[in-house]
């Protein structure tokens, strides 16, 4: 190997990447090259190692002192710089495949550390530090500089305030002055708007008395946010209200308004422009025209770095729109009152982003005729499938007469699934208890939620357990990278770390009547009622997201080639330190199943 191929080899490896070439060639005169035939002992436990090990060719595989893997390391990979800044090493290391590997002295590597930041911040970190430093490395731009802008880096409009006393002539008199598409108005210390779209929709319907006060027009409360807020946020909020600008504070007093063609602006996508069109869509072949292109929209947000769970929670509001645009279509409103139609499992909690399958209900008010909806929701899930939502292999459809029932007979199959569980009623009650109301009477879908909490409530421990052990249903392959394991170099990203993680936490979130729906929200709740600490709550934040971000690259690169999208990832096709990000996350799975077996007592099952 050359001094370039050397010193290339070197500069692959963090944190050396980060070294000057200076710095990083007076490093290399402390390496040498070592040989070490398979099954040799190469660090015992609790040894002090000569050397930091850079491995060129081979295989070694780390065990804890229970002997159970912890790690498996392959080319272009190094350790173990823990146990030469203690002094000692907390695990064993074995060559498991003849190893041809740099070895930098102790005496290079503390030099390295001793003097250079950035070299020795690298080994301070802790897991999260470690995997926000290196999805920073990979992504090469922050997070993207729409989801790092806030609402004051936008431009604000000057608001035309009055008050609601005043004549609604003057009024528009001022808002034309100040060329403002919106007029505020206080009254007693609240505050309402009239836009011009009110302005105009009262002229056309002959309404509009230029003699009257303008208070009598307003809308109250007025939609705000603080400068502060993200803009992302403040984007999702305009879907969500189907607003087009909102009001924004500094300490309590609004300073200026936001309009959405300011936030467009950060925008290189046309989601806005979807949403308007399913709004604004007159039939299901306008419809359907409208949802098409959601790929594109994840396609460029993923490009510019915007974290997957940010992107689901996007797609899940468009998603949301075609379902109620639809709903709308096909169900007479006289319908419409006496049912709930509810979307479950990952689409409820906000976390699909690519179409993989279909999760939805409708509950119906007793002593309605359920009829009256049968053949209006076959054709509900017929639509949806030629939009381009596929069927539930499970059948989990308003189509499916299981789905599609009265709200006593929803409460009779939840106790049932309580009270004589089984797989299938495991995992019934796992997607409905994350499940929210799309459109129609939420309140059927909230009294059922109630009832979820209240047969929880009554001490049924044993059930608790029994759904919390599904958490560890998959083996968490922290020992996937070696060669001998998995020849195929595939992995199923849900079933090795997404599920654990979603798993774990609803059940957690289950025991402890915590209703939020979102995997990340439901960390949040826990660890504010101190079920788990702050560095586990901040572990699996990260863990969950690098899951999500790794299965939608791979999953985008497989849309590309036209082939089927599913959770299984080549782990030939990721980058170095896509593996390095997903071996953190699987170690901190791994960590996470075993706090889920202890506090539910999981071993005395």
């Amino acid at each position: 190997m050359s001094f370039s191929d050397q010193k290339a080899f070197f500069q692959s490896i963090h944190p050396f990447c980060d070294l000057s070439g200076a710095v990083l060639e007076k490093a290399m005169q402390y390496a040498e090259i070592g040989f070490y035939p398979k099954e040799h002992a190469l660090i015992a436990l609790g040894a002090a190692p000569s050397a930091l090990y850079l491995i060129i060719k081979g295989e070694v595989k780390v065990y804890s002192k229970e002997h159970e893997l912890l790690r498996v390391y392959h080319a272009n990979e190094g350790f173990d710089a823990e146990a030469l800044i203690e002094g000692r090493s907390a695990s064993s290391y074995v060559v498991t495949e003849d190893l041809i590997c740099y070895e930098l002295s102790r005496k290079g590597f503390m030099k390295l550390f001793d003097e250079q930041a950035s070299f020795r911040k690298f080994y301070l970190m802790d897991v999260v530090e470690r995997i926000s430093y290196l999805k920073n490395r990979e992504t090469s731009s922050d997070l993207g500089s729409f989801m790092i802008a806030r609402v004051m880096d936008s431009y604000l409009h000057e608001p035309c305030i009055v008050d609601a006393s005043t004549l609604v002539s003057r009024a528009i008199k001022k808002s034309v002055e100040m060329k403002s598409s919106s007029i505020v108005v206080r009254e007693n210390g609240a505050c309402g708007i009239v836009t011009d779209s009110d302005i105009k929709t009262a002229l056309a319907n002959e309404t509009l008395d230029l003699s009257s006060t303008i208070g009598e027009m307003a809308c109250f409360p007025i939609v705000a946010v603080e400068k502060e807020d993200f803009l992302f946020n403040v984007y999702l909020l305009l879907i969500q209200k189907n607003i087009k600008r909102v009001a924004v504070k500094d300490q309590g007093e609004i300073v200026g308004m936001l309009e959405q063609i300011d936030i467009l602006s950060y925008f290189a996508n046309h989601s806005r422009l979807a949403t308007v069109k399913i709004e604004k869509a007159k039939n299901i072949e306008t419809l359907r025209e409208a949802s098409q292109g959601y790929v594109n929209i994840v396609k460029k947000l993923h490009a510019q770095g915007v974290k997957a769970r940010y992107i689901a929670k996007l797609i899940s509001e468009i998603n949301r729109k075609v379902f109620t645009r639809l709903f709308e279509m096909l169900l007479p409103e006289t319908l419409r009152e006496d049912c709930a139609l509810i979307i479950m499992g990952s689409e409820g909690r906000g976390e699909q982003i690519l179409r993989t399958d279909q999760d939805n209900g409708l509950i119906i008010r007793d002593g309605v005729d359920i009829k009256l909806y049968s053949e209006i929701m076959q054709k509900f899930t017929e639509t949806l499938i030629s939009f381009g939502y596929p069927a539930c292999d499970g059948k989990i459809m308003v189509s499916n007469p299981y789905w599609c029932k009265s709200e006593s007979d929803y409460k009779k199959e939840i106790i049932h699934w309580i009270e004589y569980p089984d797989m299938d009623s495991y995992m019934y009650f796992s997607i409905f208890f994350d499940a929210r109301c799309v459109v129609g009477d939420k309140r059927l879908l909230e009294d059922l939620k109630h009832t979820i909490l209240a047969h929880i409530d009554r001490g049924n421990d044993i059930y608790m357990a029994r759904f919390a052990k599904l958490t560890t249903l998959f083996e968490t392959p922290v020992g996937f990278f070696s060669t001998f394991l998995h020849r195929d170099r595939k992995i199923d990203l849900k079933k090795a770390g997404i599920f654990p993680i979603v798993q774990g936490i609803r059940s957690l979130s289950l025991a402890y009547s915590i209703t939020a729906l979102s995997t990340v929200e439901r960390i949040k709740a826990l660890k504010a009622k101190e079920i788990v600490d702050a560095t586990m709550a901040n572990e699996l934040t990260e863990a969950f997201e690098i899951l999500l971000y790794i299965r939608l690259e791979q999953q985008l690169r497989i849309l590309a080639e036209d082939k089927k999208v599913g959770n299984a990832v080549d782990t030939d096709r990721m980058s170095k330190i896509q593996r390095d990000l997903l071996k953190d996350s699987l170690q901190i799975v791994e960590k996470f199943k075993k706090f889920i077996v202890r506090h539910f007592g999981l071993d005395n099952l």
